[in-house]
């Protein structure tokens, strides 16, 4: 062989060493990376043992917590109306109570509505009874008077029986005095025998009576309305009543009739005049005076009507 022969005989023999070191080499580092590879792959295993207990965890997390998810979602409503529930339940409470205090209001203001009603309509009804039958109304001298009005008028009213010579009961009388005959005993009335009579014409009829004026007295504003009670009185108690004066003179110039006491002894005289105080007096028998005082002429005739009412209570509750 030549020179150049054995050159590429060595290459090849070099080449066919390295290609053996090569395959005796290749196990080795297969058996390296074989072990790498276990060792990764124990390290992959039980990182992937974690990943997998994790990712496990993480499912069944899911799932139970989805399922929890799926149930409170399911279940939310009443999750919420138990979660509610006390405050649902407080406030139902609460409203009904409301509701409640508001019907219990109602219900009183009804009831005081309804006592407010009665009430005045017992006012009305109640207050005019008890002011007519009691307050209104009251006792006097054996009389019974009542309180009424009319504008701006008050008259206290009362009837008594008129009774004959004989003691019958022929009528009764309502007499409306102008002024509360309470208020009339501070007027004086001096009487003989405690009680005014008139005189007798027979044993069947009293005689006349004159109601005779002093032409010289006060002139007052109410004497014509004095005049007139008394007149009017008299004549509803079956007497013949006429006028006329006390002056002779003043009878005279003016054609009327004058009468003083003991001009007849047939009639009765009631004589009316001033002077320094409101009294009534008997001047003599069946014979009687009037006198005022302040223009007290209205008073003075209703306390001169009141005795002849007294007289008239007496004698019926005798009979």
């Amino acid at each position: 062989m030549n020179e150049k022969d054995e050159k590429v005989e060595d290459t090849d023999r070099n080449s066919a060493d390295n290609h053996a070191q090569d395959k005796e080499d290749e196990p080795i580092e297969s058996e390296d990376s074989s072990s790498k590879d276990v060792e990764d792959t124990k390290e992959i295993g039980e990182g992937g043992d974690e990943k997998a207990s994790g990712f496990e965890d993480s499912i069944f997390g899911e799932k139970e917590g989805g399922t929890d998810n799926v149930t409170r979602d399911k279940r939310s409503p009443a999750n919420e109306d138990e979660k509610s529930s006390p405050s649902t339940v407080e406030d139902t409470n609460k409203e009904a109570k409301d509701d409640n205090d508001i019907e219990e209001i109602q219900n009183k203001q009804i009831k005081w509505a309804v006592i407010l009603m009665a009430g005045i309509i017992l006012l009305i009804i109640v207050v005019p009874f008890v002011k007519t039958n009691f307050v209104d109304k009251f006792e006097y001298k054996g009389l019974i008077f009542q309180k009424t009005q009319l504008g701006d008028l008050i008259f206290y009213s009362s009837r008594f029986p008129v009774l004959s010579i004989t003691g019958n009961v022929i009528g009764n009388y309502a007499v409306n005095f102008r002024n509360d005959p309470r208020d009339l005993e501070d007027i004086p009335v001096n009487l003989r025998s405690d009680r005014i009579d008139f005189t007798l014409e027979n044993k069947n009829k009293y005689g006349p009576v004159y109601i005779s004026l002093d032409p010289r007295m006060e002139a007052c504003e109410d004497s014509g309305i004095a005049l007139l009670e008394l007149s009017g009185f008299l004549r509803d108690s079956g007497l013949d009543v006429k006028s006329a004066v006390t002056d002779k003179n003043y009878a005279k110039e003016n054609n009327l009739v004058q009468r003083w006491c003991h001009n007849s002894g047939f009639d009765t005289v009631i004589i009316i005049t001033d002077g320094n105080e409101t009294v009534i007096n008997e001047i003599a028998p069946n014979c009687y005076e009037i006198v005022f005082n302040d223009c007290r002429i209205l008073e003075g005739a209703e306390r001169f009507i009141l005795s002849v009412l007294e007289e008239y209570a007496r004698r019926f509750e005798k009979s």
